[in-house]
């Protein structure tokens, strides 16, 4: 693999909701862990695959986000933010590699 198809920035699910938690385009292996965490946030959809429908609102929204982010089998759920709050909150739940702003994945 070259340098430079391991520092593009992951592409998102055409589905998601425009914000900083995002599900990577093709990556979503139907686990459905995400959707029990964060059913309210979170959608399916059986051509793409899980999706976030919305971003959370709320601080208890956000608690589920990071949950769904961390319960996530294939690590498909990224967080493109720069908060560092939630970045802390996200690398102590060893999710840094899902965090766009910490991983080389999405440094370009």
């Amino acid at each position: 693999m070259s340098n430079e198809s391991k520092r593009r920035k992951p592409e998102r699910t055409p589905l998601n909701a425009e914000g900083d938690f995002y599900v990577e385009k093709d990556t979503c292996l139907i686990c459905m862990a995400p959707e029990h965490e964060a059913p309210e946030l979170r959608g399916y959809d059986k051509g793409t695959g899980c999706y976030f429908k919305r971003q959370p609102a709320t601080p208890e929204e956000l608690e589920y986000a990071i949950e769904a982010v961390w319960v996530s089998c294939a690590e498909p759920l990224r967080y493109a933010g720069n908060d560092p709050v939630i970045l802390e909150r996200l690398r102590a739940k060893g999710c840094a590699s899902q965090c766009d702003a910490l991983s080389s994945k999405a440094n370009i």
